[in-house]
């Protein structure tokens, strides 16, 4: 009772936040009831625990501008990172309007899951367009530290651009910030949140050269990590060039070694 009493404080205090976000790395996406493009009732935890990345993104339907930019950088992202739907990482875009109902997710998510590259294996299982009333939203929004406001002048929500990377278990793995954000930063996050799961050993090798900066929200070229790259890889030459000599001397011993004398009998 009083946890449920602190989290409807949060969620009334985020109400007159600044529309911003408040990264909250590490903790799990909170818990709520939402309806998905099937008209069923579905638990949040079983759609952002699904033992693979999350990419998640917070939209409304009728939004003039800038949640169309951000679900179609998602996808373009997403098409030139050579990730694939279902195997590699799940979806989930979640509606924070609670006008929005499920015809529009349907058609929506339609329209958004045909621009995939891999669209005829795009199934709406795998990445759901949900809708939910307001409590819902504003628990899921704070979870995420994603602050938005209503401009009733304007008829319009004032929301941040971000997209969210849940690590299998649900938590906040990383913020992916802007309309279009370039796909190698997207492949990196998941790789990342899959620790070390999903990907190639390229790409294990190229995360351990980048590195995420909080400041400029991306990822950069990490001297460290490339060093301390290069210096695994010269000792790992060093010990192979070492023990080629070292087996080529005990060869070269042997070769010159005479052969015993073999005696005769009397």
């Amino acid at each position: 009772m009083i946890l449920a009493l602190m989290l409807l404080a949060q969620v009334a205090a985020a109400q007159d936040a600044p529309v911003d976000v408040v990264e909250r790395l590490g903790e799990r996406v909170a818990n709520a009831w939402f309806m998905d493009s099937e008209s069923n009732r579905v638990e949040l935890r079983n759609l952002t625990a699904r033992g693979k990345p999350v990419v998640l993104t917070l939209i409304y339907f009728d939004c003039p501008m800038l949640c169309s930019l951000v679900q179609k950088g998602v996808i373009k992202a997403i098409n030139e990172s050579g990730l694939r739907l279902a195997e590699d990482y799940y979806g989930l875009t979640v509606s924070f309007s609670p006008k929005d109902r499920v015809p529009e997710a349907r058609l929506r998510q339609g329209g958004y899951l045909q621009t995939l590259r891999n669209a005829g294996r795009a199934y709406p299982a795998h990445w759901p367009f949900l809708t939910g009333g307001d409590t819902a939203i504003r628990t899921l929004a704070e979870s995420l530290g994603f602050r938005y406001r209503y401009d009733k002048e304007a008829e319009q929500y004032e929301h941040p651009a971000v997209s969210m990377i849940l690590g299998p278990d649900g938590r906040i793995s990383r913020y992916l910030y802007g309309v279009e954000f370039p796909a190698r930063d997207l492949r990196l996050a998941v790789v990342e949140a899959s620790e070390g799961k999903v990907g190639t050993t390229l790409d294990r090798v190229i995360l351990r050269c980048f590195k995420y900066d909080p400041a400029s929200r991306k990822y950069h070229f990490y001297v460290m990590g490339a060093l301390r790259l290069g210096a695994s890889g010269f000792a790992l030459a060093l010990a192979a060039l070492l023990g080629f000599l070292w087996w080529r001397e005990i060869k070269s011993a042997r070769a010159g070694r005479p052969s015993p004398s073999r005696g005769t009998g009397a």
